[in-house]
């Protein structure tokens, strides 16, 4: 069972930082070649079908977006390959670029409708923005402060759904058994109460996102793992996650073991 362990102990974002730079510490090649190939790989398979693409609705179009979608699934088990490393290396674990394929070789069905609910769920705040574009462009005297308005309620509610489920690949990894829709109750659970924490962290990580913009990108390569770390470090300091150095998350053999 998932349980949160008492949250007046939970650790500062001063510290969960501070445990990101110590887990990564001389262990900086697996993550960089992660992240490099969930954020470069979708885009590369892509490539191709943008070949002839116009503003024109044509059969190019049809399949550029029927592309678009499939490989954004599988840019998401990628991501679920980078949580998993990062996870690792917050409980001292080893990882290796074996890695990298490891959510293609376990269940990756299960990552992929949680990544199309996950969708889904964004797309609702986006129907009213989409009303108001339309009504607007129709009787203009109705002000563009009502689309302002609009707008501002769909990024707050984007937020409050990706601040409420985001933690949904950390719990699969943790936890092959749960369903799908458990592992999306379980994430609400566990935010319940540190959705403004989970946000006054991501605030205090502005400031090495705009220096890696600063550095034309290549400063990403070192502060994007640390991003990450710190972020994974706030699911495994929920869950009391840092005490579970030596468990190994299920490999091939356990979710073989669970699932038959």
């Amino acid at each position: 069972m998932i349980t949160q362990h008492n949250p007046t102990e939970n650790r500062p974002s001063k510290e969960l930082k501070r445990l990101a730079r110590a887990c990564l510490l001389g262990r900086y090649p697996v993550p960089i070649a992660a992240m490099l190939a969930a954020w470069f790989l979708p885009g590369v398979l892509l490539a191709p079908f943008s070949a002839g693409l116009t503003a024109q609705w044509n059969p190019s179009a049809v399949i550029y977006l029927l592309a678009t979608g499939i490989i954004g699934l599988l840019g998401q088990l990628l991501t679920v390959n980078v949580t998993r490393i990062h996870i690792l290396l917050g409980r001292k674990q080893q990882t290796s670029y074996q890695d990298l394929l490891w959510a293609f070789r376990n269940r990756p069905d299960r990552y992929l409708l949680a990544a199309l609910l996950m969708g889904a769920m964004l797309l609702v705040p986006l129907v009213p923005v989409g009303a108001a574009v339309f009504l607007l462009i129709k009787d203009s005297s109705a002000g563009t402060w009502i689309l302002t308005i609009v707008i501002l309620a769909a990024i707050a509610a984007e937020l409050y759904l990706i601040f409420t489920y985001g933690l949904i690949y950390p719990i699969y990894l943790d936890h092959p058994q749960i369903s799908v829709l458990e592992g999306f109750r379980t994430s609400r659970m566990l935010m319940k109460g540190n959705r403004k924490r989970r946000f006054v962290l991501q605030l205090s990580l502005i400031g090495w996102q705009a220096l890696g913009m600063c550095s034309a990108g290549i400063g990403f390569l070192w502060i994007q793992p640390y991003l990450t770390q710190t972020v994974v470090n706030f699911y495994l300091d929920l869950t009391d996650g840092f005490e579970q150095k030596e468990r190994t998350i299920d490999d091939s053999r356990d979710a073989a073991s669970v699932y038959g």
